[in-house]
This record gives C-alpha cells, sequence and structure tokens, in this order.
C-alpha cells in the first residue's frame, strides 16, 4: 500500500501564496518510492513574499520569477498522487492550499483521501512536549533541511510509518489503526 505525502511553503499568509511544494511516494515499509519538487510562481495578487516566509524556508520572489503556476504543475502533481491517499503533517494547512489554488484556478476538486500526521502524532504520543514536524525529526534523529518542501514531505513520510509502528500492511489495518485513535480519512 503506496501513499504520498505533501508539503506546501508560502509566500505569505495567504493560502493562494503557495511558492514551492514537495511530494515523496512511500511504499508500506517506509521507503521513498518516488519524489517530485517545484517551485511555484505565486498569482498576481498573492506575489508579495513576506520577510517572515523567506526567514522562514528561504525562498526569494526572484527564486520563482521564471517558475510555473500551480496550474501548469497540477496535471503532474495530479498524476504523481494518482489513487493513493495523502499524509501531510498540518494537514489543514496543506489541503487548504491545494483548495484555494484548485478555487483560484478554477481547477475542479479531485476526490482526494488525506490523513494528517500531526494529528496522529498527538494521539500516537500524547507525552512528547510538541508534535511539530521539526521537533519529532528531531526526536527520531531524521536529518533533514526544515522547511523545504521536499524534505518536509519527506520527514512526513518517515514520521506517519514510525505513528503506525513501522510498517504499513493493507488499508483495512490503517483503517483499525486510525479508528482506536478516533481519527478518520478526510476527503479533500
Amino acid at each position: 500500500m503506496d501513499f504520498v505525502t505533501i508539503d506546501f511553503e508560502t509566500a505569505n499568509q495567504f493560502p493562494q501564496s503557495a511558492c514551492s511544494v514537495g511530494l515523496a511516494r512511500f511504499d508500506s515499509d517506509g521507503n521513498v518510492l518516488d519524489r517530485f519538487y517545484s517551485l511555484i510562481k505565486p498569482p498576481r495578487g498573492f506575489d508579495t513574499f513576506w520577510a517572515r516566509n523567506i526567514e522562514i524556508h528561504g525562498i526569494r520572489p526572484r527564486d520563482v520569477a521564471d517558475a510555473p503556476d500551480f496550474a501548469y504543475i497540477w496535471p503532474e502533481i495530479e498524476l504523481f498522487i494518482g489513487n493513493d491517499f495523502l499524509v501531510a503533517h498540518n494537514a489543514e494547512f496543506d489541503m487548504g492550499v491545494l483548495r484555494s489554488l484548485f478555487s483560484y484556478y478554477g481547477i475542479e476538486k479531485p476526490d482526494i483521501k488525506y490523513l494528517c500526521s500531526l494529528r496522529i502524532s498527538r494521539r500516537v504520543w500524547p507525552g512528547l512536549s510538541s508534535h511539530a514536524l521539526t521537533f519529532l525529526s528531531d526526536h527520531f534523529c531524521l536529518q533533514y533541511n526544515a522547511h523545504n518542501a521536499l524534505d518536509d514531505a519527506i520527514n512526513c513520510g518517515k514520521v506517519f510509518i514510525r505513528c503506525c509502528n513501522g510498517k504499513l500492511y493493507e488499508l483495512q489495518d490503517l483503517r483499525k489503526f486510525l479508528i482506536v485513535r478516533g481519527i478518520e480519512f478526510k476527503h479533500l
């Protein structure tokens, strides 16, 4: 059972301001099978980069000047996701970015199932002082470049696999795991 992780970085507080996206495909053993990364040129009106966001992810306006817009890369992202479910750390943010971009560009919203590894990690490890991806990555000695969309997507998958005791067998087993923790798949 494969799954795909996703992470967006934004230029400012508006979800339409996505300036990069990273996706990683995992198998049930936690191996990264494939990866996708792209800078994104935010649409006019949402293309002002806030200093705080630049400080976090390091992406500047000049970096995305010649980047494709989301509508251009969406077919490739959609093909990458295929029929698999998505996992994102703080999924409400990333799914909000997706919904906003679909709306802005008039793209029909696909029926994609997703899970939030942040929410799951809070249920699995309630005693930890934080459940931020940077904290969990450090806690589990996972090396990565925080706030790089691809690295965030990859570490999201690694944390998700750890949440699931290191292996996902079948979708029915995952559903049982989630039910015990009061979590369900959500739909985009």
